[in-house]
């Protein structure tokens, strides 16, 4: 019997007891769903936890005091006695239904029955992991076969059978073919506009600003500029979805199906490998699709599936052919109550292997033809089931082609053609030059949608001008690709280019917020300089989310698309100009975040981009530049070079925006640190830290590939402990490690890491050096930061031999291996300093002074003096071990004098 008279408005958080309603706190509204998910079935306490606090702690009590408010709620209606039953020590169970309401939305309405048979193994599979998923287990499927398989028939099936009871939500992202870099988190930014338009909306917009800030900058309607994109990265953003849908799934279990991953960006595919690999409890079942004969081109989705293969909650599921028996199945299903011969089913499967669309496509053509008809009798065949598998076109796409869309009107291939142009999902504004043109369009989609030829609908398209148009969608990727192909080059490059700019027209001030998708219609339309304007703005979108490697290939395609372009009379020299020079300052800070500082690629872009620059003299595109080229000189240690830089730089800063003055006062203040003039820092510290508030909000990692603020208090840490100041330096250790926190920024993170190792080895704190130099190496190898985990390397080496491991002297030989490799000469008398101290720590002064030799011949070379004073001290250490007191006396003499020179505290043996 059910309790008609309670009921639970799932939206609301209302239980409503007769005419009596009562709000529910999340928690507890949580806790009676899970109940009603698994009505009659006992729910453990453990269970009920997991679900709903995931693994916090601190929430033993909570499933028990949720109950009490159920029950105490309950309590007062006469007929709800008893309705919540204690089950021995295993948990809770409803005696009795409760109904939901409120919780119905456009993914739980009953759907058209979904003609997939066959595929009984496949859906049980999917069945069983959507069962775990209730339960609070992270489960996984993917779903591969070749084009035309089933997969979205399979997933369209799985879904048509979720119980209509169930309060879940269902949200999808399809990825798209592109000729160019795809863009970051392009699928999970989909899925986020759904969620936020459908029931769970409400939910998702109390939540994303809590756990989810970076994405909340990229929803649809903000602008695209830098300063509303640039402090979102990678790390924080993959780190913060995965948060969202924990949080997001505790009170009502969700599906996310992310179709065509062979086509998905690195960075979606990055977030779907730490989902699966983590361990933590999260109510979401993810669905994936793929074709499996891409995945020789589609490297990151191998590699990725591999890792997650080996997972116990997912699973991998091949599409092969159907059978004779489902193809047996279909033909009933499809002409219920036929009398078809039986080897007609046989011939069908042999014919067309078991290919569902192929199966599907010839059973469309049979009718349509009059090959099949209905009579009184029933369905009739007008031939042997040989001559009806002898007609079927020996392909799908040549069925498609001139059996589907040979029956078109001429004006309505013309149409699909054009939207073929727009993508798998499109409009009638897509289309359409004019108000009375989309409306005409419109009229024609909706008829073919109707009779469902070719096309469906697929909701509203909004544009920022206040258009509004259905949007349609292709109803099987091989329909989107037959028209697509069928269409002459030069027609379909042309298409392209005017479908390109009606988006851009129509998005207006906001077209950046599409830019990959107007890059990729530019491009194949060969406007080279709009394909490369909007390459650039592609770039920085990858940029600010953290995807370094991603902005890269934009950016470089960027400039070979103005290369392309250059030699056809369609460049405009000054805008040409200045978009290549956004390219190669994109380019640079990307490459700086992904490479590090010595590549050679990257004295290449800075080269071109000083050239551009002094064309422009605009002080604001020339300060990055100079950034650039000085982080290259100071890097291999070229200290001259780079100090007249940095005074370059200084004389700009005055004419720059005060936030690129920052940068100005860093290289000074770096390269006077570098060179031993400890005091000279003072003034430009300063001076970026009196500029900073201001521009907390900016990060300078877009164009300069690291923050000025962390770089500012990298640096201050280490002439505050140099100067006897460890408290100050602590300090700065810490606001740099929140700035590179707050910005998401693992380049920024290494950074502070690295200070504050060699903070703690100025002070001889072994352990804190240990300490903080492997959560250094550790961050490196996972985030793939260049150049910091060899230095990190390096000092856990020195901690772990101070410690009395001789192995740590081999891990130091190794980041001076790889520093060597890469270019990196600067802090090299610091490294070979570790070596030194290590080797008479082990009783071989002998190598410690061989350390020391090519420590002092890197001074005199590059004139970096910072650690001078140290290294005398360690020279007196090592001669006095050796019984050569004479030598340890002047050593130490000097190690005083170049400590008093610096306004360093006295140093002592």
């Amino acid at each position: 019997m059910i309790s008609e008279d309670i009921k639970v408005n799932l939206c609301e958080g209302i239980l409503l007891c007769g005419e009596v309603q009562m709000r529910l706190r999340p928690k507890t509204l949580s806790v009676l769903v899970a109940l009603v998910e698994q009505q009659g079935e006992v729910v453990s306490t453990a269970d009920l936890r997991r679900m709903i606090w995931g693994n916090s702690h601190g929430n033993e009590a909570g499933p028990k005091q949720c109950i009490r408010e159920l029950r105490r709620m309950l309590d007062d209606n006469a007929q709800a006695i008893g309705l919540i039953e204690t089950v021995g020590r295993r948990g809770y169970r409803l005696t009795r239904p409760i109904p939901l309401i409120g919780a119905a939305s456009e993914d739980l309405v009953v759907a058209p029955k979904t003609l997939c048979l066959g595929r009984d193994k496949e859906l049980e599979a999917l069945n069983e992991r959507a069962a775990a998923a209730k339960r609070g287990r992270r489960a996984l499927a993917f779903i591969a076969g070749e084009a035309g398989a089933g997969k979205t028939r399979l997933l369209e099936a799985f879904e048509a059978s979720l119980s209509q009871r169930t309060p879940l939500w269902i949200a999808r992202g399809q990825a798209i073919a592109h000729p160019g870099a795809r863009e970051p988190y392009g699928l999970l930014m989909d899925v986020l506009t759904q969620l936020m338009v459908g029931p769970e909306g409400a939910t998702l917009a109390r939540l994303l600003p809590l756990v989810a800030p970076s994405w909340v900058k990229q929803q649809p309607g903000r602008r695209l500029e830098a300063e509303a994109l640039d402090r979102t990265h990678r790390d924080s953003m993959l780190r913060e979805f995965s948060e969202l849908m924990e949080r997001l799934t505790r009170g009502r279990p969700g599906v996310l199906v992310l179709e065509d991953l062979h086509w998905a960006d690195p960075s979606t595919l990055a977030w779907l490998a730490a989902w699966g690999l983590q361990r933590t409890p999260a109510r979401l079942l993810v669905l994936g699709s793929y074709r499996d004969d891409e995945l020789d081109r589609a490297g990151t989705l191998a590699t990725t599936l591999s890792q997650l293969s080996r997972q116990p909650d997912c699973r991998l599921i091949t599409l092969g052919g159907l059978d004779e028996s489902a193809v047996s199945g279909y033909l009933a299903e499809r002409f219920q109550g036929n009398s078809f011969p039986p080897d007609l089913a046989q011939a069908l499967a042999h014919r067309t292997e078991g290919h569902a669309m192929l199966v599907d496509a010839a059973a469309d053509f049979w009718q349509a033809q009059g090959l099949v008809w209905r009579s009184e009798a029933g369905w009739q065949l007008s031939s042997t089931p040989e001559a009806l598998v002898a007609a079927i076109a020996p392909s799908v796409r040549t069925l498609i082609e001139t059996e589907r869309t040979s029956r078109l009107l001429a004006e309505e291939r013309s149409l699909l053609e054009t939207a073929s142009v727009a993508g798998p999902t499109f409009s009638a504004i897509d289309l359409a030059d004019n108000r009375d043109g989309v409306e005409a369009a419109e009229r024609q989609l909706e008829h073919l949608a109707r009779n469902r030829r070719f096309i469906t609908r697929a909701g509203l398209s909004h544009r920022p001008d206040g258009t509004v148009a259905t949007r349609y969608a292709f109803r099987h990727a091989l329909h989107h690709e037959a028209l697509y192909d069928g269409l002459p080059a030069a027609n379909r490059q042309g298409t392209h280019r005017r479908v390109g700019l009606r988006l851009e027209i129509s998005h207006g001030h906001t077209a950046g917020e599409i830019a990959p998708m107007l890059a990729d219609h530019f491009e194949r339309g060969a406007d080279w300089p709009r394909a490369a304007h909007y390459r650039v703005l592609s770039g920085r979108r990858a940029q600010a989310r953290g995807a370094p490697m991603d902005a890269a290939e934009q950016f470089r395609r960027a400039r070979d698309l103005l290369t392309r372009g250059s030699g056809t009379g369609t460049a405009k020299p000054e805008a040409d100009r200045a978009t290549e020079l956004d390219a190669l300052l994109g380019l640079g800070a990307a490459l700086i975040a992904s490479d590090g500082f010595t590549a050679e690629e990257l004295r290449e872009v800075y080269r071109r981009a000083g050239q551009l620059a002094a064309e422009v003299g605009d002080p604001a595109t020339t300060i990055p530049v100079l950034a650039g080229l000085w982080n290259d000189h100071l890097t291999r240690a070229e200290l001259t070079r780079a100090e007249d830089l940095a005074l370059g730089l200084q004389a700009l800063a005055g004419q720059a925006p005060a936030h690129m003055a920052m940068v100005a006062h860093n290289a000074v203040g770096q390269t006077r640190f570098f060179t031993g003039a400890l005091p000279a820092c003072t003034v430009e510290i300063a001076a970026v830290l009196e500029i900073a508030p201001r521009y907390a909000e900016q990060d300078g990692n877009v164009l300069f590939g690291e923050d000025p603020e962390v770089v500012c208090r990298q640096y201050a840490a280490c002439v505050a402990e140099l100067t006897g100041a460890s408290a100050e330096a602590e300090r700065h250790l810490a606001a740099g490690s929140a700035r590179a926190d707050r910005l998401g920024a693992a380049f920024g993170r290494a950074q502070m890491l690295w200070c504050g190792a060699v903070c703690a080895r100025l002070r001889s704190d072994i352990e804190l050096t240990r300490d903080r130099a492997e959560a250094l190496v550790a961050l490196c190898r996972t985030e793939a930061v260049p150049v910091w985990g060899d230095a990190g390397e390096m000092l856990a080496g020195w901690a772990q031999a101070m410690s009395g491991d001789t192995t740590g002297a081999s891990r130091i030989a190794k980041g001076l291996s790889a520093f060597s490799a890469m270019g990196v000469r600067i802090t090299l008398p610091f490294c070979h300093g570790l070596a030194a101290e290590v080797a008479g720590n082990m009783g071989d002064p002998v190598a410690g002074m061989h350390a020391l030799r090519q420590a002092f011949a890197i001074v005199r070379a590059s004139g970096e003096r910072w650690y001078l004073a140290e290294l005398h001290r360690l020279r007196a250490g090592l001669a006095q071990e050796a019984g050569r007191l004479d030598i340890a006396r002047q050593a130490l003499a000097r190690a005083e004098a170049v400590a008093r020179a610096q306004g360093r505290v006295e140093l002592t043996m």
